[in-house]
């Protein structure tokens, strides 16, 4: 007898806190979650799992960074804006990250000012953060909507097909089983092509609206983005299937909507 079984990941919500978001550039609502390692048998797990650690997703940009729980006093059980989670769940934030504001103050007014390097560092720093969890999500097949119509499609086709074979087949003959297997292989072609566009959908729907949204204030150029878009290529990075344009329209898109 053949048993499924194996480890799983779970998360536990814990609750809500205001914290540094480095994506956003700015001060945001997370949810904090606990992660835990779980045996489960045939993919139904028991209980929490072994700790291994704890992870905190942002509310606007919803990218998961690693959480330091010991810095929140208290935790919230409802969602609210980050000014009125601050006092409670980490009143030093303005201490601990005053470096960092004064940066990404200066990254908003005045980014002519930055220095080459600067530029280079903060240009690169959403797509450090962003890289990994793509690597992670599609490091399987994203089974969206269009994969699941893709696959489902076929017994429509197949039926279509058929009833196209019969009517240009005589009575008394068999039916032409050419248009079946055209029909197949172009079902097949039209299946493996949506599988791979999948991954190119998740990132534009998860990927691009937050690196767009961070690279907004730095009015990057065709040439800067493309640069680092090859880097990704190059590193063999799941964000290296995203074009330029697809960054640059969606920051058009912002402007616009300011």
């Amino acid at each position: 007898m053949f048993i499924v079984w194996g480890k799983t990941i779970k998360r536990k919500k814990l609750g809500f806190v205001a914290d540094y978001c480095a994506v956003c550039r700015d001060l945001r609502t997370f949810q904090v979650s606990r992660v835990g390692s779980a045996s489960h048998v045939y993919y139904i797990s028991f209980g929490q799992g072994d700790l291994v650690g704890y992870e905190r997703t942002c509310g606007v940009c919803s990218t998961p960074v690693e959480a330091d729980t010991t810095r929140y006093p208290d935790m919230s059980r409802t969602s609210r804006p980050a000014t009125d989670l601050i006092s409670e769940t980490f009143p030093n934030y303005y201490s601990v990250y005053r470096e960092v504001i004064e940066r990404d103050r200066k990254l908003r007014d005045t980014p002519s000012l930055l220095t080459p390097q600067e530029r280079q560092a903060r240009m690169r720093e959403p797509f450090m953060l962003i890289a990994p969890i793509a690597q992670q999500k599609l490091a399987s097949t994203q089974w969206d909507w269009r994969v699941l119509v893709a696959i489902v499609s076929f017994i429509p086709l197949f039926s279509v097909l058929a009833a196209i074979a019969g009517l240009f087949t005589a009575d008394d003959q068999e039916p032409n089983e050419t248009y079946i297997f055209v029909g197949i292989a172009l079902w097949v072609a039209y299946m493996i092509y949506e599988v791979v566009m999948s991954s190119r959908r998740y990132l534009l729907k998860h990927a691009v609206p937050p690196l767009a949204a961070s690279l907004l204030p730095l009015k990057p150029s065709v040439a800067e983005v493309s640069a680092i878009v090859d880097e990704c290529k190059r590193a063999k990075l799941k964000l290296g299937k995203l074009r330029a344009q697809d960054l640059l329209d969606r920051m058009e898109q912002l402007r616009t909507a300011v």
